[in-house]
């Protein structure tokens, strides 16, 4: 597996490089309970940066609530609608009809249109949707019909408009909220442990679904990666030129 440096990548993409790799390894720990805390707090690190580096103190929020609802809107309609079509695809596999067929019934029993609710009651049912379809077995239904990418954009975008939710809260209500010095050596950690995990679980026990995903993980990080190899080149050539640091320490 290729190296992410996490060391040197500025925080945008340290955050963007967790957003895209955690998906991939989630359905390789699914049952694994130390595995699948490291990534649940990894994302919990993640979702804590990116709302430290999107504040907007002082500013009106109700156009991105209005923009990030949509979004989570669409992502859950997107969900639904594909789940509907393999349901009923007259050349679907009986293994896809039924995984579909599964995947409906648990989307209708939280609601489908729960996309048309307020903002509280929206939240409180996605919440709930999201956590009956984390289980193994609505993981193996997702992954057995491709639609793994869809419920990641459900899952992003329902955090995106939580993220600003507490945001909004924390800016009127005086809470102090967190910094990117807090949490980016958590998340470089977790997600180091996690790549590494998955590597010599490869090494150890190669499958094909590991030596699938471990393929895309090592196209993310190169992707990633490049630019910030290209700044360190930069930087030991031009001793002026910057580096990506994390936030400095708050002063004491």
């Amino acid at each position: 597996m290729n190296q992410l440096h996490t060391s040197l990548l500025a925080t945008e993409e340290l955050t963007v490089a967790t957003a895209r790799l955690l998906p991939l390894i989630t359905p390789l720990i699914a049952g694994q309970p130390i595995p699948e805390a490291i990534a649940l707090s990894a994302e919990k690190h993640r979702a804590a940066i990116v709302l430290a580096a999107s504040r907007q103190l002082g500013s009106n929020f109700t156009e991105s609530l209005l923009n990030l609802d949509a979004t989570r809107d669409a992502a859950f309609t997107a969900l639904r609608d594909f789940a509907n079509t393999y349901a009923k695809h007259p050349i679907a596999t009986p293994e896809l009809r039924a995984a579909a067929a599964r995947l409906v019934q648990t989307i209708a029993h939280h609601g489908n249109t729960l996309h048309r609710l307020g903002y509280t009651r929206q939240s409180g049912k996605l919440n709930a949707l999201i956590a009956d379809l984390t289980t193994i077995d609505s993981t193996a239904d997702l992954t057995t019909l491709d639609l793994l990418p869809l419920f990641t954009n459900l899952t992003t975008a329902q955090s995106d408009f939580e993220n600003l939710v507490a945001e909004k809260a924390a800016v009127e209500g005086g809470i102090e909220l967190p910094t990117t010095y807090t949490h980016r050596p958590e998340l470089e950690r977790q997600l180091n442990l996690l790549l590494d995990m998955i590597e010599e679980w490869h090494d150890l026990v190669p499958t094909p679904a590991t030596t699938a995903a471990i393929a895309k993980m090592d196209e993310i990080i190169t992707t990633i990666s490049t630019p910030a190899l290209a700044r360190r080149s930069k930087a030991k050539s031009d001793p002026t030129s910057e580096k990506p640091n994390p936030e400095p320490p708050p002063a004491s």
